[in-house]
């Protein structure tokens, strides 16, 4: 093998590695509750497995006996689990938790049935030549929803000049950087797939130098909790703050700002925003965002419910949201039908 030959299989396989190893901490680690970190584990994975495949072909006569086997169908999971950790990182973990499971057991068995009544082995040019290319489409479709995903969060963002938050950040150059091994892997062929490999690593290497020294992004983007945050606040402390927090919301309305920011209802609390956020998601089950916006959701059906001749874009501006967009897409997830079809039920 040339030098360059070596070079290259070196860099990429480091990474591959490497990748698997992250891939299986984010899945196994105890700490590590998070559904979303979950699900990043297992995405991470099978990209790694493709790879390490791609560079395992090109740099090996003898293909591997794993792969004669089974082919290319591990491929399935790639785009899935791209998609259910897109929704759970972007807040939508309430409607994931019900289905995703049953979703990724539906790939499971169109894998099982793939193997079973067309086996890899039995025509690999066949497999390499349409059912690897309708994955890629597969993965495409998912990368897509998940694109769509991201763009709906961003646009419907309640907080102005904030709205490229560091998990929006990392999930626009996540997507970025798998369309591009995505183009890598559709368009160039057999005798290159290297490329594939070579470029993953790279992509691997600089996210994870990022995050390796940039401490405040990591925990936001993969909620990695700090020592003295896994002591749940005393519930002496925490059950007048809930009550307070209440009153406060009842009585003076904050919620009708579109600009509310959580440093906000802290200063009124007399808490830090970290306590703030740790009471609503430790005690109240919500995130500031979900939180406020449920207020916001109350505030514009009492609105509706009073007859007003108000138009449904000025009780949406009323209650808080500043967007139609935002005001139709929380009304709909809280109350299960939109603004208007609600003014017609009444």
């Amino acid at each position: 093998m040339a030098f360059s030959s070596l070079f290259l299989f070196f860099f990429g396989a480091i990474g591959v590695f490497n990748s698997f190893f992250v891939s299986l901490y984010f899945i196994f680690y105890k700490k590590s509750k998070r559904l979303s970190n979950k699900l990043f584990g297992f995405f991470l994975f099978f990209l790694s497995e493709r790879a390490f495949r791609s560079l395992i072909y090109f740099f090996s006569d003898i293909t591997p006996n794993a792969y004669s086997k089974f082919g290319p169908v591990s491929f399935l999971f790639i785009g899935p689990f791209l998609f259910l950790y897109v929704l759970s990182i972007t807040n939508r973990e309430n409607k994931i938790l019900s289905f995703w499971k049953h979703h990724i057991l539906f790939w499971v068995a169109v894998a099982i049935i793939m193997h079973i009544v067309y086996p890899f082995r039995t025509d690999p040019i066949f497999y390499k030549k349409y059912i690897l290319k309708g994955i890629n489409i597969q993965w495409l479709i998912y990368l897509l929803l998940s694109i769509k995903v991201v763009y709906l969060t961003i646009k419907n963002s309640e907080f102005g000049k904030e709205k490229i938050t560091v998990k929006n950040w990392w999930l626009s150059l996540l997507l970025t950087s798998i369309f591009l091994l995505w183009c890598i892997y559709f368009w160039i062929s057999f005798t290159y797939f290297v490329v594939g490999s070579i470029v993953f690593s790279a992509i691997f290497y600089s996210f994870f130098i990022f995050f390796l020294f940039k401490k405040k992004e990591r925990e936001q983007v993969f909620y990695i909790e700090k020592k003295y945050l896994n002591k749940k606040m005393d519930s002496l402390i925490t059950n007048p703050l809930i009550v307070q927090l209440k009153e406060f919301m009842d009585a003076k309305k904050p919620f009708k700002n579109p600009n509310l920011k959580s440093s906000d209802i802290a200063n009124e609390l007399s808490i830090s925003t970290h306590q703030l956020s740790q009471l609503l998601n430790d005690s109240i089950g919500k995130s500031f965002s979900n939180f406020v916006n449920e207020y916001r959701v109350e505030e514009a059906k009492q609105i509706i419910s009073s007859n007003t001749k108000y138009t449904l874009d000025a009780i949406g501006k009323e209650s808080g949201f500043n967007s139609k967009s935002t005001f139709y897409t929380y009304f709909k997830r809280v109350v299960g039908v939109t603004p208007s079809k609600y003014r017609e039920q009444l």
